[in-house]
Protein backbone atom coordinates (compact mmCIF):
# COMPACT_ATOMS: atom_id res chain seq x y z
CA UNK A 1 0.00 0.00 0.00
CA UNK A 2 2.79 2.40 0.87
CA UNK A 3 4.50 1.71 -2.49
CA UNK A 4 1.30 2.61 -4.31
CA UNK A 5 0.96 5.89 -2.41
CA UNK A 6 4.62 6.77 -3.06
CA UNK A 7 4.18 5.96 -6.77
CA UNK A 8 1.06 8.12 -6.98
CA UNK A 9 2.85 11.00 -5.29
CA UNK A 10 5.71 10.70 -7.78
CA UNK A 11 3.27 10.81 -10.67
CA UNK A 12 1.39 13.75 -9.17
CA UNK A 13 4.57 15.84 -8.89
CA UNK A 14 4.34 19.18 -10.68
CA UNK A 15 5.28 19.08 -14.35
CA UNK A 16 8.25 20.93 -15.69
CA UNK A 17 7.79 23.91 -17.95
CA UNK A 18 6.90 22.91 -21.48
CA UNK A 19 9.42 23.73 -24.22
CA UNK A 20 7.64 26.51 -26.18
CA UNK A 21 9.77 25.91 -29.29
CA UNK A 22 8.66 22.28 -29.59
CA UNK A 23 5.77 21.40 -31.87
CA UNK A 24 5.03 18.34 -33.95
CA UNK A 25 4.68 20.43 -37.12
CA UNK A 26 8.06 22.11 -36.68
CA UNK A 27 9.64 18.71 -35.98
CA UNK A 28 8.49 17.19 -39.28
CA UNK A 29 11.63 18.54 -40.92
CA UNK A 30 13.95 16.92 -38.36
CA UNK A 31 15.69 13.73 -39.44
CA UNK A 32 14.81 10.59 -37.49
CA UNK A 33 17.49 9.94 -34.85
CA UNK A 34 19.83 7.10 -35.73
CA UNK A 35 18.95 3.84 -34.01
CA UNK A 36 16.55 0.94 -33.74
CA UNK A 37 13.82 0.10 -31.25
CA UNK A 38 14.34 -2.90 -28.98
CA UNK A 39 11.91 -4.47 -26.51
CA UNK A 40 12.91 -6.47 -23.45
CA UNK A 41 10.30 -8.04 -21.14
CA UNK A 42 11.20 -8.58 -17.48
CA UNK A 43 9.62 -10.04 -14.36
CA UNK A 44 8.60 -6.54 -13.21
CA UNK A 45 7.44 -5.11 -16.55
CA UNK A 46 9.34 -4.29 -19.71
CA UNK A 47 11.50 -1.71 -21.40
CA UNK A 48 11.52 -0.36 -24.93
CA UNK A 49 14.67 1.49 -26.01
CA UNK A 50 15.41 3.50 -29.09
CA UNK A 51 19.16 3.04 -29.46
CA UNK A 52 20.84 5.02 -26.70
CA UNK A 53 18.47 7.95 -27.10
CA UNK A 54 15.30 7.13 -25.20
CA UNK A 55 13.82 4.48 -22.93
CA UNK A 56 10.19 3.73 -22.12
CA UNK A 57 9.98 1.51 -19.04
CA UNK A 58 6.90 -0.20 -17.61
CA UNK A 59 6.69 -0.92 -13.87
CA UNK A 60 3.75 -3.30 -13.48
CA UNK A 61 3.67 -3.10 -9.68
CA UNK A 62 2.93 0.64 -9.71
CA UNK A 63 1.25 0.61 -13.15
CA UNK A 64 3.48 3.46 -14.26
CA UNK A 65 5.53 4.15 -17.37
CA UNK A 66 8.79 6.10 -17.17
CA UNK A 67 10.25 7.93 -20.15
CA UNK A 68 13.90 9.00 -20.02
CA UNK A 69 16.90 9.99 -22.08
CA UNK A 70 19.45 7.55 -20.58
CA UNK A 71 22.64 9.29 -21.71
CA UNK A 72 21.72 12.68 -20.31
CA UNK A 73 21.54 13.86 -16.72
CA UNK A 74 18.08 13.49 -15.19
CA UNK A 75 16.14 16.45 -16.51
CA UNK A 76 12.64 17.42 -17.46
CA UNK A 77 11.43 16.32 -20.89
CA UNK A 78 8.76 17.56 -23.26
CA UNK A 79 7.09 15.17 -25.71
CA UNK A 80 5.37 16.32 -28.91
CA UNK A 81 3.16 13.93 -30.87
CA UNK A 82 0.77 14.46 -33.76
CA UNK A 83 -2.07 14.71 -31.22
CA UNK A 84 -0.58 16.54 -28.23
CA UNK A 85 2.48 18.23 -26.74
CA UNK A 86 3.18 18.09 -23.03
CA UNK A 87 5.95 18.36 -20.46
CA UNK A 88 6.53 15.23 -18.42
CA UNK A 89 6.48 15.36 -14.64
CA UNK A 90 9.89 15.39 -12.98
CA UNK A 91 11.30 11.87 -13.32
CA UNK A 92 9.29 11.18 -16.49
CA UNK A 93 6.84 8.89 -14.70
CA UNK A 94 3.23 8.66 -15.92
CA UNK A 95 0.28 6.53 -14.91
CA UNK A 96 -0.28 3.75 -17.45
CA UNK A 97 -3.60 5.25 -18.57
CA UNK A 98 -2.18 8.72 -19.28
CA UNK A 99 -3.41 10.04 -22.67
CA UNK A 100 0.14 11.11 -23.59
CA UNK A 101 1.12 7.44 -23.81
CA UNK A 102 -1.65 6.78 -26.33
CA UNK A 103 -0.50 9.84 -28.27
CA UNK A 104 3.04 8.41 -28.40
CA UNK A 105 1.83 4.99 -29.54
CA UNK A 106 -0.42 6.40 -32.28
CA UNK A 107 1.59 9.44 -33.39
CA UNK A 108 1.90 9.83 -37.14
CA UNK A 109 5.24 8.24 -37.91
CA UNK A 110 7.25 9.94 -35.18
CA UNK A 111 7.21 11.77 -31.89
CA UNK A 112 9.63 14.40 -30.62
CA UNK A 113 11.56 14.50 -27.36
CA UNK A 114 13.08 17.70 -26.00
CA UNK A 115 14.92 18.28 -22.77
CA UNK A 116 18.23 17.97 -21.07
CA UNK A 117 21.33 19.25 -22.76
CA UNK A 118 20.78 17.17 -25.90
CA UNK A 119 19.15 18.16 -29.16
CA UNK A 120 15.46 17.71 -29.97
CA UNK A 121 15.04 14.11 -31.10
CA UNK A 122 12.64 12.79 -33.72
CA UNK A 123 11.90 9.17 -32.78
CA UNK A 124 9.85 6.78 -34.94
CA UNK A 125 6.62 5.54 -33.37
CA UNK A 126 7.15 1.81 -33.82
CA UNK A 127 5.30 -1.01 -32.01
CA UNK A 128 7.98 -1.60 -29.34
CA UNK A 129 7.06 1.59 -27.46
CA UNK A 130 3.35 0.74 -27.60
CA UNK A 131 4.06 -2.80 -26.41
CA UNK A 132 5.89 -1.62 -23.30
CA UNK A 133 3.07 0.85 -22.57
CA UNK A 134 0.45 -1.91 -22.95
CA UNK A 135 2.39 -4.16 -20.57
CA UNK A 136 1.51 -1.73 -17.76
CA UNK A 137 -2.16 -1.70 -18.66
CA UNK A 138 -2.75 -5.44 -18.65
Amino acid sequence: MIRIIVALLAVAAPAAAQDPSLSFDSGKSLPIATGQWSYVPSATGSEARYGTHISIRCDRASRTVSIARPNLPDSSLTIATSALTRALPVGGRLLANDPLLDAIAFSRGRFLVSGGSGPILAVPSWPEAARSIEDCRN
